[in-house]
């Protein structure tokens, strides 16, 4: 994608962020959340930048992953209402996992709510494989959820 750009999250992001947050999820993330999470040590929080110009851009996508031990956590990943069902968050999640196995990370795992149709597409598409289902696990819908893994590095 031309124009666009990866970059770190930092607070100056937050209020864009939180917009895309809150258009994304039924129950989401506070703007402290989103703070704790840029000063936790083990989190990567990341933003997809659309050059307007060379002075401006409007963020269109993030992602929040937490480093335990040799795996990563997503905790969430979220694009624009705007530029949804462009392909977007296929292209950010790959470029997003290519970077994990550079930083000895040897898998990403996630939760995803079953009723999630699209997310669970998107994951399977990215490499990721069903690892479990935990029934009523979301206490607002008693949705199930379904943990995910992708796996990079072999055990040596």
């Amino acid at each position: 994608m031309s124009g666009v750009i990866l970059d770190l999250m930092s607070e100056k992001d937050l209020d864009a962020v939180v917009c895309i947050e809150n258009a994304s999820f039924t129950h989401p993330w506070s703007r402290s959340a989103f703070l704790s999470e840029l000063s936790n040590e083990y989190s990567h929080n990341l933003v997809l930048k659309l050059e307007n110009s060379p002075e401006t851009y409007q963020i269109i996508a993030y992602m929040c992953y937490r480093v335990t031990g040799d795996d990563a956590h997503i905790l969430k990943i979220a694009v624009h209402p705007e530029y949804r069902r462009k392909g977007i968050a296929f292209e950010f999640l790959t470029h997003c996992l290519a970077l994990m196995p550079t930083r000895r990370i040897r898998s990403a795992i996630l939760e995803v709510r079953q009723f999630n149709l699209a997310g669970i597409g998107l994951y399977k598409k990215s490499g990721f494989a069903i690892e479990a289902q935990l029934p009523k696990y979301y206490s607002d819908t008693r949705e199930d959820v379904i943990l995910m893994r992708k796996n990079f590095l072999k055990e040596e």
